[in-house]
């Protein structure tokens, strides 16, 4: 601001009173007094929206100091103040301080939206164990990584993990009859607090290489023998690409990753050899843990209860299952068809199940409750079925499928694959909500399947349809278009039903498990889930089209076909964190080198308002 001084200059007459007499001097003109400074710099100079600022000022000559622009009120002559940046552009901070005139200063500091996760993941390196494993004559040289199990093995602070690898067969080997169990390890990947991680087999297993027994379908976690640590249960098998029939051959022991000492664990094998491919883990208010085990070789229903030290069997606590021969034909009709897939939770189990061997046959869900240490089936939702036709599947065995009509149309299949209970409120209502993914398939060529065809399993891709249900009034009731996006050709083993972004209601996230083989188009994207946030009003929102960009995937495998992932507060920040992995190691595969990669997030998963 410019200063403009006036000067009036006054005309002093002087009257002479005597002759030849001297004069006095001029009085001085006193100098003005100094004009104000003002300096500002801020810290950072650039910065994310929701950061904070510092900014530092001074001053000289000022009586008082104004702040304006993107901060503001009346300020000391000099200071430091914090201030939070709430929007994306450049935020310009000014001070002006005055006294004899003003001065003005101003920074800008340059500001944009934070990216969700850091740049840079994390990336935990494969310690390569397997070619020590997977060194038969029938299986790859390279495994498959059906699980990184996230685990608080060390009380450091941040997550270790347990991975299982298992070896498929050779391609050109698939369904051939393969007597020998399926090669398998297990990899802890154990934190050293800061980020890194290291080898912590032999501290956590007390062994270079432990071994599950074969390949891995599904796990369930909980506190089996009461010591306040987590517990794992696996469905196990050999099913690795052999043929499924003789189904024998198939068999393994159901498996226990069971927690001892403080930090360690050990493999237990329990129970009978069996097909599995679902397993729960039963919890009882006087502090009994049960483990369920189901498969598809006539087995049946096992329940087993950890107990001073050891595993009793617990089967007639639970609802006889049917039992079939190796024709697959019912021989014992029980009350419940476990063999694909059950949940337990707040003393309901829901689970497969199917129409009684006289009735029209049909497929779905059947609902559990336990009242008075029993167990009964109070309700059923199936879907019948319209026909059969001849296949061939994918181990190269003959079958029949069930054809279902499904939203108008013929699909071959409607299995309930996988499910969740939502740990937390879907809406205000207080009613129990699950979610059910049915795996079917649909005509590569759009064709109409046809009563009396026969058909190749590699002539359909794969669908998968996930549905939502409540328990109310003990019956399964289906919540209508809960989601507002939904790719029904993207392919998961495992799904989330947690409350990822703290806001008491649970969301939903499906681990996509992507392939080339047998998908209509493969998600490249490394790992990366698709997550579906609640929006707290009955719907369940598509997360990435909501924020319009794309979350990271693994760096090796953008491009690769397949990958796996899910979300989980990895460094104990409050937030969940990416984690990302590859399905297989095969060298087809971009030379994927087994690596996990841990993207740390910036902020929650909210949806935008609109």
């Amino acid at each position: 601001m410019a200063r403009v001084l006036s000067i009036i200059l006054t005309t002093v007459f002087l009257t002479s009173c005597g002759g030849g007499g001297g004069g006095s001097e001029p009085a001085p003109v006193p100098a003005p007094p100094p004009s104000p400074t003002a300096t500002i710099s801020a810290n950072p100079m650039t910065a994310y929206v929701d950061d904070q600022i510092t900014l530092t000022w001074s001053s000289t000559n000022a009586t008082s100091c104004e702040a304006s622009d993107n901060w503001e009120g009346t300020k000391d002559l000099s200071g430091e103040e914090t201030v939070t940046a709430t929007t994306n552009g450049d935020l310009t901070y000014t001070i002006t301080c005055s006294g004899n005139g003003s001065a003005v200063a101003s920074v800008i500091v340059p500001t944009d939206f934070k990216t969700q996760f850091k740049e840079e993941p994390i990336s935990i390196a494969d310690p390569n164990l397997y070619p020590q494993v997977c060194n038969t004559s029938y299986a790859e040289a390279q495994p498959s990584i059906q699980f990184v199990i996230p685990v608080n093995i060390n009380n450091d602070g941040w997550e270790d993990f347990i991975v299982h690898q298992w070896c498929d067969l050779y391609r050109d080997k698939f369904g051939e009859v393969i007597e020998d169990p399926t090669p398998d390890l297990l990899v802890v990947h154990l934190s050293n607090g800061d980020g890194t991680y290291r080898d912590g087999n032999e501290e956590v297993f007390g062994e270079a290489i432990p071994s599950l027994g074969g390949a891995s379908r599904k796990y369930d976690r909980g506190d089996i023998n009461g010591d306040g640590r987590d517990d794992f249960a696996f469905a196990m098998n050999w099913e690795d690409g052999r043929n499924g029939d003789p189904w024998e051959y198939s068999r393994a022991s159901p498996a226990v990753i069971m927690s001892k000492g403080e930090t360690e664990y050990e493999v237990q094998k329990i129970g009978t050899p069996d097909w599995g491919h679902a397993v729960t883990i039963v919890e009882h208010d006087n502090g009994d843990v049960d483990t369920l085990f189901a498969g598809f070789t006539g087995i049946g229903l096992q329940a087993l209860r950890y107990s001073n030290d050891g595993w009793i069997n617990v089967i007639e606590e639970y609802p006889p299952e049917s039992v079939w021969d190796e024709n697959w034909t019912i021989i014992e009709q029980g009350t419940s068809q476990w063999s694909t897939e059950f949940k337990y939770y707040n003393d309901y189990i829901i689970a497969t199940d199917s129409s009684a061997q006289n009735e029209d046959p049909a497929q779905g869900l059947a609902l559990w409750k336990r009242a008075d240490s029993k167990w009964q089936k109070i309700d059923q939702d199936l879907v019948p079925v319209e026909f059969y036709v001849d296949a061939i599947s994918w181990q190269g065995s003959a079958a029949q499928y069930a054809v279902y009509l499904v939203d108008g149309e013929y699909v071959a299949g409607y299995t309930p694959e996988t499910m969740c209970f939502m740990d937390g409120k879907f809406d205000n209502s207080e009613n129990i909500t699950f979610v059910a993914l049915f795996g079917t398939r649909k005509h590569k060529e759009g064709e109409t399947i046809i009563e009396g065809g026969s058909y190749n399993d590699d002539e359909f891709n794969a669908r998968q349809i996930s549905k939502v249900f409540q328990i109310q009034d003990d019956k399964i009731v289906e919540i209508e278009a809960p989601f507002d996006l939904y790719d029904e050709f993207l392919f998961t083993n495992f799904l989330d039903c947690r409350d990822i972004n703290n806001d008491g209601y649970a969301d939903f996230s499906r681990h996509v498990f992507s392939r080339t083989y047998g998908y209509e188009v493969p998600r490249d994207r490394g790992g990366t889930p698709v997550l579906s946030i609640n929006n707290k009003d009955n719907k369940l929102i598509d997360y990435e089209n909501n924020q319009s960009y794309e979350m990271p995937g693994h760096s090796l495998l953008l491009d690769a076909g397949h990958g796996q992932g899910y979300t989980r507060d990895i460094n104990n920040d409050g937030l969940e964190d990416l984690v990302v992995f590859g399905e297989t190691m095969r060298n087809e595969y971009n030379q994927y080198d087994g690596s996990i990669e841990i993207y740390l997030n910036y902020y929650e998963f909210e949806l935008n308002e609109e």
